[in-house]
């Protein structure tokens, strides 16, 4: 056994250029693992800080039909039902709900001085920052004294106070929204993107009180959101919110919900199977890497059996069985093989670290991947080194000498 690996080592070193290059494609496919794997652990961490900073143990009351289209989530039909009422019923009676925030929305041209911008213009309560998450950077927030009044206040986001103000400060400024001045007494905290990609800090936020009579002009919304006592109670409530809404909307057990329901549960279950299909695709991608390195350990070893048939002859002559042949064959294909790994393994390591230090990329190495990288470099040795070992093996040691 040691004879033979002696051998095919000496063998391999002799060559150490062909040596290395057999060993390239299977270092580049094993580093491509790594850091595509990397790459899928990191976009899904990212997607679920999203979910988690859209708020905490959220639920979502949609009126109509949820559907997606074109990669997002959107309403579909134009369903009246879903009121402020509902809202109101959800908070009194179902005691597993913490906090409720009935939600309504447009964009609309927001206009200060000789500036305007069209921006989302909402309406909800005071109860929404608790709900969503959201904080005030400077200012306040609007009082429940402001939502019975219907004052003509407002709480506006990073985005539109760059759109609107560029580099004036916006708090006590007073901004006319369908021709109806509001007087800014807030500003959000920017909180980025939402799990559809939409830029949360582009909002100007008034009481719904007062959006529903001077803007909309209606007495329906289109959504509610609602947060759960603990994540653990999310299940307990939805049913619970179901089974009111069906109550309250009078919906006969034949007939189907005219509203959605999505819990952050939901919501996190989706983008977890979305981000692993995604990281399935691009480490099966890499994996065709690996396939080809594991062919060019092919072609090197037969390459180096035909150049070698005399030495074969030799060996054979003096005693050496076809087992031995084909171990020593094997041990060459595999030392290939760990090279190419252990060298992939350090630059897909190494990548990883380096990108996440040094970049701005969200990267989390994952240990898994190390250990099947480490799996497929004695794999892709084996499978592609059984067939050059057992053609060696099966030379005539007559016919081996005889070959120039």
């Amino acid at each position: 056994m040691f004879s033979s690996f002696g051998i095919a080592f000496r063998a391999l070193y002799a060559h150490k250029t062909r040596t290395f290059l057999a060993s390239l494609g299977i270092l580049i496919g094993i580093a491509s693992v790594i850091v595509m794997v990397a790459i899928g652990k990191g976009s899904q961490k990212e997607v679920m800080d999203i979910i988690a900073g859209m708020g905490e143990n959220l639920i979502t009351v949609n009126a109509g039909e949820m559907k997606r289209r074109g990669g997002r989530l959107r309403l579909t039909g134009n369903v009246t039902t879903l009121t402020v009422r509902d809202a109101n019923r959800i908070m009194d009676e179902i005691t597993d709900v913490e906090a409720v925030a009935p939600y309504e929305e447009k964009r609309m041209v927001a206009k200060f001085g000789n500036n305007s911008a069209e921006t989302t213009v909402a309406g909800s309560s005071s109860d929404f920052p608790v709900v969503r998450g959201y904080r005030i950077e400077s200012g306040e927030y609007f009082s429940e004294k402001d939502s019975k009044t219907a004052n003509r206040v407002a709480i506006i986001g990073t985005t539109a106070v760059k759109n609107i103000f560029g580099e004036e400060d916006p708090l006590g400024q007073v901004i006319k929204v369908h021709f109806i001045p509001f007087k800014i007494i807030g500003v959000f905290e920017p909180k980025g993107v939402d799990t559809n990609g939409l830029d949360q800090d582009d909002l100007i936020l008034i009481p719904i009180s007062t959006y529903m009579r001077r803007i909309v002009n209606q007495k329906h919304i289109t959504r509610i959101f609602i947060r759960a006592s603990s994540r653990e109670n999310i299940g307990k409530a939805s049913e619970a919110i179901s089974e009111l809404l069906r109550e309250s909307h009078k919906l006969t057990h034949d007939r189907n919900d005219d509203f959605t329901l999505i819990s952050q549960l939901d919501m996190e279950e989706l983008k977890k199977e979305t981000t692993e299909m995604f990281t399935k695709l691009i480490v099966g991608v890499a994996g065709i890497s690996l396939l080809v390195g594991g062919i060019g350990v092919l072609a090197v070893m037969l390459i180096s059996v035909k150049e070698r048939t005399r030495e074969i002859g030799v060996r054979r002559a003096v005693g050496a069985t076809r087992r031995d042949i084909i171990r020593q064959f094997l041990y060459e294909s595999l030392i290939i093989g760990f090279l190419g790994g252990g060298l992939g393994i350090v630059l897909g390591v190494g990548l990883t670290l380096g990108l996440t230090h040094w970049g701005d990329w969200t990267l989390i190495l994952d240990q898994n991947s190390i250990w099947i990288a480490s799996w497929a470099c004695a794999g892709l040795g084996v499978l592609f080194g059984v067939f050059p070992a057992i053609k060696a093996s099966k030379l005539d040691p007559m016919e081996a000498l005889t070959t120039e």
